[in-house]
């Protein structure tokens, strides 16, 4: 099980996280993602409930569905301490594993519990100003993009709780084509670049939106095994059944 969460936690959440525009009062945005893997067949869908007060980024709600729309898996996110540090508590619930940080003031705890029997690996970190946890990733990159078009490259650290600990990781412009802006990210760690190299994200400069997103599964297959896929977001104005948003298909749709 050691490798299998080894390669599915490195960048796992980095980008399911949405930020769009300043919302209103306690706003709910709707987001829904569609991951096809490379031979074009749908690996599984996801649904996020994004929660906002006066402006600000509170919770994330995530779904995962298999390609025929039964839950796999569920991660929920709270801001209390920024946007970037989201604590967090995952399920897989096809393979029954469960991971997650808690953000305190002064430290953070990480948790791990690879089977429903096993112990839970826990450890504490000290907090640190340029910390990334979970779904913060994306609110940290949205709110660096202005940097990273001009070609700055931003480094920062991000917390795995699979791992009980923390990684440099380096976050830079791939290219810049109209109002859309590639991201790279990598990790500063030989050893779990064999497992995952790099993921890329594309983002909307304008509205600060995630579009796509390449590299390692956000969760693991039924085998415990991650692949590397294409996701591709939605934003629609009320949410719907993932049934009338997506069909179960063997190839992917183009990009807009």
């Amino acid at each position: 099980m050691g490798k299998i969460w080894l390669i599915n936690t490195i960048f796992v959440f980095a980008f399911i996280s949405i930020a769009g525009p300043a919302k209103a009062v306690a706003d709910v945005e709707w987001v829904y993602g569609r991951a096809v893997n490379m031979d074009g067949q749908v690996e599984y869908l996801e649904e996020h409930a994004v929660e906002y007060e006066n402006g600000r980024i509170t919770a994330i709600r995530t779904t995962y569905y298999s390609a025929t729309f039964q839950k796999i898996g569920e991660q929920v996110s709270d801001f209390s301490h920024g946007p970037q540090l989201g604590s967090y508590d995952f399920k897989d619930e096809r393979l029954r594993y469960s991971d997650g940080v808690l953000v305190m003031p002064n430290r953070i705890l990480l948790y791990c519990k690879e089977a429903p029997h096993a112990e839970t690996k826990r450890k504490y970190i000290p907090r640190e100003s340029n910390q990334i946890v979970g779904q913060g990733f994306n609110q940290f990159v949205v709110a660096n993009l202005d940097a990273l078009a001009r070609g700055d490259r931003i480094a920062a650290k991000l917390v795995l709780p699979a791992q009980m600990g923390q990684y440099d990781v380096q976050i830079s412009k791939s290219h810049v084509r109209g109002n859309r802006i590639l991201v790279r990210i990598e990790i500063d760690n030989w050893f779990l670049r064999l497992f995952a190299p790099h993921v890329e994200a594309e983002f909307d400069l304008n509205s600060g939106r995630v579009l796509h997103y390449q590299g390692v599964s956000m969760i693991s297959d039924q085998d415990g095994k991650t692949v590397e896929v294409t996701i591709t977001y939605d934003y629609p104005r009320q949410p719907s059944l993932l049934s009338s948003r997506f069909k179960p298909a063997t190839s992917a749709s183009g990009r807009n």
